[in-house]
């Protein structure tokens, strides 16, 4: 069954990847303003600050039905951009888009709980990282050139598709799944052992968003490529995710900190090969703060509330990626990229600076 699991993330991962960067490519192209295209992203992660509550209501129904309709259920708002590119549409579909992405965040862990023994959970939750960056190496690249050919409607109606096939393989999973839990507020003690992880990861993601605003200028002014670049950017960055998914036994939230650091001050001298293999290394960076995380909490979860702790976990690390690319869109429009990666440089390296309060041993990804 796992293999349909599996069959469902390909789907839905090469969508999602392709869309995510079209979005701001489209409103670039449409406006000009590299402020509207980072804000086009901000509505896709908007949403994450509702995650606790989207998390309880995740917990309240069984996974996998769940899943299999919100797949279905965002078909028709991306039918939408099919036949407008009224800027307030694409904005309103992104926050659909987005709420359906926390949804399913909240929803995966428990039906990969349900569905498999707890030694091969952390097996999963590897291969499923390195596989929805995977999709970074191809999708973006796909997207970005399809846009530059046809605009985007074609990336639209595959992101569509992908989402109906991504349903169907669900709907092909045989899983017993305990009864939902009753829609009580849940303690989360878990979460206090995790406090400097959880802000550590935030951190890292935080910088990533300021990393995607500074991108559109880096591409135009420091490197004289025209937005569709970004895909090859997105693509080497996917690269480095991949290789960390595979190597997460040494997931480490302070590690990762460090190399996100130095990767910002490569990016800000402009030079082509520094940029390139200062993709790779944020990649790797970032997926090591957030599979770190995310095992942690995996782990020491009951299975009847993980989807309200882990989502509520999540969105504290996520949370940061708004306000990220809010103070991005900020940026951009009175900073140079060079500036904006200095800075980034020193948030990061200033957060893995800090000492833990509580001793917090790594656990390892096997």
């Amino acid at each position: 069954m796992v293999r349909w699991y599996f069959a469902g993330l390909v789907l839905s991962f090469f969508g999602t990847s392709a869309m995510m960067l079209v979005a701001g490519i489209w409103v670039k192209s449409l406006t000009g303003s590299d402020a509207l295209a980072t804000l086009a992203l901000l509505c896709v992660y908007a949403p994450g600050v509702l995650s606790p509550w989207i998390g309880r209501f995740a917990d309240s129904y069984r996974r996998k039905p769940l899943l299999v309709w919100t797949d279905l259920a965002i078909v028709p708002a991306l039918a939408l951009l099919l036949v407008t590119d009224e800027l307030w549409v694409i904005f309103a579909v992104l926050l659909l888009y987005g709420t359906k992405a926390v949804l399913v965040s909240a929803a995966e862990p428990g039906l990969l709980v349900a569905l498999l023994p707890p030694d091969r959970l952390a097996k999963v939750n590897g291969l499923r990282m390195s596989l929805q960056e995977g999709m970074k190496l191809v999708a973006p690249l796909a997207g970005a050139a399809l846009f530059a050919a046809h605009g985007a409607w074609p990336v639209v109606a595959i992101d569509a598709l992908s989402f109906l096939l991504a349903a169907g393989a669900t709907a092909m999973i045989r899983v017993d799944e305990p009864p939902p839990a009753p829609r009580e507020s849940a303690s989360l003690p878990q979460l206090k052992a995790l406090r400097w992880p959880i802000v550590g990861a935030a951190t890292a993601l935080f910088a990533s968003s300021l990393n995607t605003a500074a991108a559109f200028p880096l591409v135009e002014n420091g490197l004289g490529y025209g937005p569709e670049f970004l895909g090859v950017l997105a693509a080497v960055q996917g690269a480095g995710s991949v290789l960390a998914g595979l190597t997460g036994k040494h997931a480490n939230v302070r590690v990762g900190l460090v190399l996100v650091s130095v990767a910002a001050l490569a990016r800000a001298t402009g030079w082509l090969p520094a940029v390139l293999v200062s993709g790779f290394v944020t990649g790797i960076g970032l997926a090591w703060t957030v599979v770190a995380v995310a095992t942690l909490v995996q782990r020491r979860t009951p299975p009847a509330v993980l989807g309200r702790v882990s989502a509520t976990a999540m969105s504290l690390v996520f949370g940061a990626v708004p306000l990220g690319l809010a103070a991005g869109a900020f940026l951009v429009a009175h900073l140079g990229f060079a500036t904006i990666y200095v800075l980034i440089a020193v948030v990061t390296a200033f957060a893995a600076a800090v000492r833990e309060r509580q001793a917090s041993t790594p656990v390892p990804f096997r």
